[in-house]
């Protein structure tokens, strides 16, 4: 995998978000996606890995989008 081919996946993924978006609640789209990542990341790692990435998420600062109207 390419960083090209990684930055087509999350442009994919993050637009089907807003669009489920206009139908459904944001914290229940994300919601998804995370239990989704989780279920794939623990299926595909080692134990240890899984639970080095989790901490390493949960340590990690994340900024928000910026507030945006969708139409």
């Amino acid at each position: 995998m390419t960083d090209g081919d990684l930055q087509t996946i999350y442009t994919k993924v993050f637009e089907d978000s807003i669009k489920l978006s206009m139908n459904y609640n944001p914290q229940q789209i994300a919601a998804t996606y995370m239990a989704i990542g989780c279920r794939i990341y623990k299926t595909v790692l080692k134990d240890d890995d899984f639970i080095q990435m989790m901490k390493t998420i949960h340590n990690t600062p994340i900024e928000p989008y910026p507030s945006t109207t969708i139409h």
